[in-house]
């Protein structure tokens, strides 16, 4: 009899545990600081994604990437805002958007589409990446994308350009992820890379560099507005629903080379 307790009591706590490891909303908060000739220059977005399925966290696998290796398909939507402060000045300024998109990828076929929206508060700009992508390999996806700008007062302007990422197994089941892209654009061709080592599945140490080049989600930070700098980056999951990261940047501005310090959370339920 006390066997047979102490049997379905494990069974239950396994179930709970696994229980706890799945998900379906995934909610993002991230903040970065640049101070630059005298002025303070902040970034703030908050993010909340929906997937279509709920999915769970493999131990065996990257956690963050879970939505890639089991092709979830999402969306999202988020509040974005870039502000400056200038001590004892009154000519401080503020950039405040929202954001609106999803990813749709599915395990019955190989195929992969992508679009975000950002849309700026105040005036009529709009800014769109679309991704069209084909599954070369379960882990291996490659993209052809497409640029939309269209500031306010000016003309709309469309380009193209590629990326891909690929998560690949490594020595004692840790896993590398590889991501790139490149554009054609108007006045100058920009591009991105990165890679990030996932010591373990819910840590990872990475780098990037990216020259004119914005990241997908369109985010206003100072890093997306400049686009240009070289990143240091690391994520811990301290329990399969709750992650902290931390970044360092070093941009490449008009005015020179400067710092820029973020720090995120991310909250999966």
């Amino acid at each position: 009899m006390k066997l047979s307790i102490i049997t379905v009591a494990l069974s239950v706590l396994a179930a709970s545990a696994a229980q706890a490891q799945s998900f379906q909303l995934q909610t993002d908060a991230d903040y970065s600081h640049l101070s630059v000739g005298g002025e303070n220059v902040d970034g703030l977005t908050v993010k909340q994604r929906y997937f279509l399925q709920p999915l769970q966290s493999s131990d065996n696998q990257p956690w963050k990437e879970a939505a890639f290796l089991t092709r979830s398909s999402s969306v999202n939507v988020d509040y974005s805002r870039l502000s400056n402060k200038l001590p004892g000045a009154d000519n401080s300024w503020s950039l405040s958007g929202w954001g609106v998109g999803g990813e749709y990828m599915s395990n019955n076929h190989d195929f992969y589409g992508a679009l975000q929206t950002r849309f700026l508060n105040g005036d009529d700009s709009f800014l769109a990446v679309g991704k069209l992508g084909f599954f070369v390999e379960s882990n291996w996806l490659v993209n052809l994308d497409v640029y939309h700008s269209n500031p306010q007062g000016e003309g709309s302007t469309t380009d193209y350009g590629i990326s891909t990422k690929a998560i690949l197994p490594v020595m004692m089941g840790d896993h590398l992820v590889l991501t790139a892209s490149w554009a054609d654009f108007d006045e100058h061709n920009g591009y991105a890379v990165a890679a990030d080592y996932y010591i373990r599945p819910y840590w990872s140490v990475g780098v990037g560099y990216r020259d004119d080049m914005p990241n997908a989600d369109l985010t206003l930070d100072a890093a997306n507005l400049y686009g240009k700098g070289t990143e240091l980056r690391t994520e811990y999951f301290v329990t399969p629903q709750l992650a902290l990261r931390a970044n360092y940047q070093r941009l490449d501005l008009p005015v020179g080379h400067e710092n820029q310090l973020g720090a995120g959370v991310s909250y999966r339920f």
